[in-house]
C-alpha cells in the first residue's frame, strides 16, 4: 500500500502536466514517508529539454536536504525513466526507484537497457515496476489519443493580427482615411470595427461619422491604400510559415477564416508561397456575419470537410476566441502587439495562449516523436 499511496501523489503531479498540454509524466522523492520532491514534465512550457519530472523532482529534493545525495530516498515515477533521468538517479545515489508503466521507446531502468544494476557503475539502486501499471498507462493512452485525434482535425487561422504582421495597416489606413476627411481617428474606432466585415465597416463609418461619400466610395479609398500596403510591406508572424507547411506536410487541413479580402490577404501568402497550403478559404467575400458569430469558422469548417468539434482555431482578440468556442472548437490565442493589452481576456476565454507559433510548432514535431 505505501507504494500506492505515493505513486497517486506522482499520478497527480502527471494530471498536472496533461492540463498544460505537456506528457503526462509525474514524479515525487520520498525521504522517511515524507515527500521531498515533486515534478512533472515542463519540456514545452520551458523550452528546455532538461526539465522532465525526475530532473525536476531531484533538484527539489536536494534543496530541501541540502545535499546533492539522496542516499535514503525512494523515487516514485509514473513511466520508466529515460537515459539523462537515469543518469540522475546514478549521480543523486537514490537507492530505489519505483515505476509504473513501460517506456519501451526510451526506458533505461529495465526496456531498453537497465542502467541501475550495471555494477560498473559505482553506484546501483533497487528497482520496483508496474506500480499501478494500468493507471500510470491510461493517462499516457488517453493523452496521446486525444493528441492524435486533435492531428487529423483543421487548423483555422485568422489573418491580421495571427498569421500576418498586419495590425498597424488598417489603424495606418484608417487614420489615413480620417486625416483626409478633416478628423482626428476616434480612439476606439479599431476596437469598434474589429470584428466587422469591409462592407459593415463603411456603413458604420459612413452613419456614424457623417462621412459624404457613399460606402463604395469609402470602400474604394481603404481599398486602395491597403492593397498598396499589403502587396509591398506586410510580411507574415515568425514561425506560422514553418508551421503551416508542417501542417500541410503531414495532411492535416488547413483553413483561413478572416473578415479580409482575397485581394488583401493573397498577394501576402502568394509571396510567401504558402498559398497551396491552405485547403479552404471563409473570407469578407462571402457576405458572413461579423466575427461576433461563429458563422466564419464554421464555414471554413465545413469547406475544410471537417467537424467544427475537430478544429483548432488560432485568434488574436477575444471576441474571436468567444466566437470560436461558440463553434464548438478548441481556440488558441495567439499575442499580437497591438491587442497585447487585452491578453488577459484571451487567456481567460482561450484554451491557450501562444507568444510565438514556434510553441506549437514545438510541441507538434516532439509529441509525434513521443509515439
Amino acid at each position: 500500500m505505501e507504494h500506492e499511496f505515493y505513486m497517486a501523489i506522482a499520478l497527480n503531479e502527471a494530471q498536472k502536466a496533461k492540463e498544460l498540454g505537456e506528457i503526462p509524466i509525474g514524479c515525487v522523492i520520498v525521504y522517511k514517508d515524507e515527500v521531498i520532491g515533486r515534478g512533472y514534465n515542463l519540456r514545452m512550457k520551458k523550452n528546455n529539454a532538461l526539465a522532465h519530472a525526475e530532473i525536476i523532482a531531484i533538484n527539489e529534493a536536494c534543496e530541501n536536504m541540502g545535499d546533492w545525495r539522496l542516499e535514503e530516498c525512494t523515487l516514485y515515477v509514473t513511466v520508466e525513466p529515460c537515459p539523462m533521468c537515469t543518469g540522475a538517479i546514478l549521480q543523486a545515489r537514490i537507492p530505489r526507484v519505483v515505476y509504473g508503466t513501460e517506456n519501451k521507446k526510451a526506458g533505461c531502468v529495465s526496456s531498453i537497457y537497465n542502467m541501475l544494476s550495471d555494477e560498473r557503475f559505482n553506484h546501483t539502486a533497487e528497482v520496483i515496476s508496474g506500480v499501478m501499471r494500468e493507471e500510470c498507462a491510461n493517462i499516457m493512452k488517453d493523452f496521446f489519443k486525444e493528441f492524435r485525434k486533435r492531428e487529423k482535425a483543421g487548423y483555422i487561422f485568422d489573418f491580421d493580427g495571427t498569421t500576418a504582421d498586419s495590425s498597424y495597416l488598417w489603424e495606418k489606413v484608417d487614420r489615413d482615411f480620417f486625416k483626409e476627411h478633416g478628423m482626428e481617428i476616434p480612439s476606439d474606432y479599431g476596437e469598434k470595427i474589429s470584428t466587422m466585415s469591409f462592407y459593415e465597416g463603411a456603413v458604420f463609418t459612413k452613419n456614424t461619422y457623417n462621412i459624404e461619400e457613399s460606402v463604395e466610395e469609402i470602400m474604394e479609398q481603404w481599398h486602395k491604400g491597403a492593397v498598396h500596403e499589403y502587396e509591398r510591406n506586410v510580411e507574415l508572424k515568425p514561425y506560422v510559415v514553418e508551421y503551416i507547411r508542417f501542417l500541410k506536410r503531414k495532411s492535416f487541413k488547413v483553413g483561413l477564416a478572416t473578415a479580409s479580402n482575397p485581394e488583401f490577404y493573397l498577394p501576402v501568402l502568394k509571396k510567401y508561397a504558402i498559398t497551396e497550403c491552405f485547403d479552404a478559404f471563409a473570407d469578407g467575400k462571402l457576405g458572413l456575419p461579423n466575427k461576433e458569430h461563429p458563422d466564419i469558422y464554421l464555414k471554413c469548417a465545413e469547406m475544410m470537410g471537417v467537424e467544427p468539434e475537430n478544429c483548432t482555431v488560432y485568434e488574436d482578440i477575444p471576441q474571436g476566441i468567444k466566437s470560436a468556442k461558440a463553434a464548438g472548437m478548441r481556440a488558441i490565442g495567439v499575442y499580437d502587439e497591438k491587442s497585447a493589452g487585452k491578453a488577459d481576456a484571451i487567456k481567460a476565454a482561450a484554451d491557450g495562449y501562444i507568444m510565438s507559433f514556434k510553441e506549437e510548432l514545438d510541441v507538434m514535431t516532439d509529441h509525434r516523436k513521443e509515439k
